[in-house]
């Protein structure tokens, strides 16, 4: 029996998704783990995949869509030739209820009671009237039939003017101001409807073009993808009177992964309580420790360093290794660091479980794993998500230092700079060295400064002396 297949929730903050690519076309034999359809979330470009056996009798939503989570996509049934017109009409049906009220907004003021003109009916101003209505009564007025009959204003009327000028309007003998006329402007007809598909919307937005310029090569003057690929590729006309050389403004669409993180980093800002604390680490140990370890063709970065001192400071201070959760503070039993990893899209981070008890070469072959997959889009969700405090690191962009915003609930994250040789004074005597800065981003609920420093002087000890994280 035919039935509807929903938009599946591929990752726990996933509100809606767009359908990417149809992999399974109409008629298509479908098997346990057959994959459908690729789907872009807030995270990543996922697989959909179905259970059990069957045929993919209808695809109910175009390539480019974006459909909430739970609202149906497809139909599938057991058999090619299933009659699927019920279930069609029923997504229809479901359809129409939901853009109803948009409709209802939309839709023009009703016309008064005695069938006069709507307001976006009324004539051009050359034969507008003016409404006949009396003057407003005083409260201590007599009733309208003591009062004497007032005569019937006449209609408005032409004033003469001279040869060649367009005749004036009146009312009761008066000349009406141009002022009262002019607000109502010429009436300008709408222009034509754009028939066009909901993927080649979505290009036109991306790539910056303009739909209205554009004659649709589809059916009934229809936009297609083919017809924005041509408007995008064809030479842009230089503007009379504008330089050769400037260049037009794109827009481009946002992911859904964009939309989230814009969404979250919004929330956390306006509601989350932060302050910073920024250090200078000697860094001269590091250097040391990774020269030795590439002489032993071992091969271990700077960050996986970092990160294994950055877990071993969270279990010297596990005040730090925390979140807060409305009307108290939630201490994690477990360190779980989660490291920013850029995306052409956005930005992810993967969580390195029990960093505390793995070593160097582990956490970083792990997050090599993880970012490559997090790169194609593999991750799945608990290998992003429930981390406990966090690392981003922009010292190989040479950036020297910068302040990061909190991963909610997270109560942590640490921004790492680029490690330098900078002048220094040791001994009173001038030299050089290797400087690295640091700044934490600390959700003042849950640490305050002291804690945050004591943090800061546990991971000092394991970044200038890094032989005591395998101690």
């Amino acid at each position: 029996m035919a039935e509807f297949f929903v938009m599946p929730q591929a990752s726990p903050t996933m509100t809606v998704g767009v359908i990417a690519k149809w992999v399974a076309a109409e008629g298509a034999e479908l098997s346990p783990q057959s994959v459908i359809a690729q789907v872009e979330t807030d995270k990543a470009t996922m697989d959909i995949e179905v259970f059990d056996k069957g045929v993919m009798l209808k695809h109910l939503v175009p390539e480019g869509a974006e459909v909430p989570a739970g609202a149906p996509i497809a139909i599938i049934g057991k058999a090619k030739g299933e009659d699927v017109s019920a279930l069609v009409a029923e997504f229809e049906k479901s359809k129409g209820a939901a853009t109803a009220p948009a409709a209802a907004a939309a839709a023009p003021t009703p016309a008064p009671v005695g069938g006069g003109p709507r307001e976006s009916e009324q004539p051009a101003p050359a034969s507008a009237k003016l409404p006949e209505t009396a003057p407003p009564q005083k409260e201590d007025a007599k009733p309208v039939a003591d009062a004497p009959p007032s005569p019937k204003p006449s209609a408005p009327q032409d004033v003469p003017q001279k040869a060649g000028e367009v005749p004036k309007l009146t009312w009761m003998g008066n000349p009406i101001p141009d002022s009262i006329m002019e607000p109502l402007g010429p009436y300008v007809a709408p222009g034509p409807r754009i028939v066009v598909s909901p993927l080649a919307k979505a290009m036109a937005a991306d790539k910056g073009v303009s739909l209205a310029k554009i004659a649709g090569s589809g059916p009934g003057g229809r936009v297609v993808a083919a017809d924005i690929e041509a408007a995008a590729a064809a030479p842009k006309p230089t503007a009379a009177g504008v330089a050769t050389g400037r260049r037009e403004d794109v827009t481009v669409r946002a992911t859904q992964m964009r939309k989230t993180i814009a969404r979250r980093l919004t929330e956390v800002h306006q509601s989350v309580p932060v302050f910073y604390l920024t250090v200078t680490f000697d860094a001269a140990g590091l250097v040391a420790l990774k020269e030795q370890a590439g002489k032993r063709g071992i091969k271990v970065s700077y960050n996986d360093l970092v990160l294994k001192a950055v877990a071993q400071a969270l279990v010297d201070v596990p005040e730090c290794n925390a979140a807060w959760q409305g009307d108290h503070i939630v201490r994690r039993g477990s360190v779980d660091v989660g490291v920013a990893v850029a995306l052409p899209e956005g930005l992810i981070t993967p969580v390195i479980r029990d960093a505390d008890k793995k070593g160097v070469r582990q956490i970083g072959a792990e997050l090599r794993e993880l970012a490559g997959r997090a790169k194609e889009g593999k991750l799945a969700a608990e290998e992003y998500t429930g981390g406990s405090f966090s690392v981003s690191n922009l010292g190989m962009f040479d950036i020297d230092q910068f302040t990061a915003i909190l991963n909610p609930p997270e109560a942590g994250i640490l921004a790492v700079g680029s490690l330098q040789q900078v002048p220094v004074i040791e001994d009173g005597t001038l030299a050089v060295g290797w400087r690295l800065k640091a700044t934490m981003t600390c959700d003042h609920r849950v640490i305050d400064g002291a804690l945050g420093a004591r943090f800061l002087q546990a991971l000092r000890g394991y970044i200038e002396l890094p032989a005591l994280m395998v101690l």
